[in-house]
């Protein structure tokens, strides 16, 4: 199981990157592309 995502350079995620604590329940909120759809992309390419 994935725990934790740090993502850096990736689609709409900039350099300076983004670390995510994966829990059971993990809800990601924000207005449009403000990188949701990237960081849901990366977690079907590491699973």
């Amino acid at each position: 199981m994935i725990t934790k995502l740090a993502l850096k350079n990736f689609k709409s995620i900039s350099e300076s990157g983004i670390e995510i604590d994966l829990k059971p329940l993990t809800v990601l909120m924000g207005p449009n592309a403000s990188g949701k759809s990237s960081i849901l992309e990366a977690i079907g390419i590491f699973a």
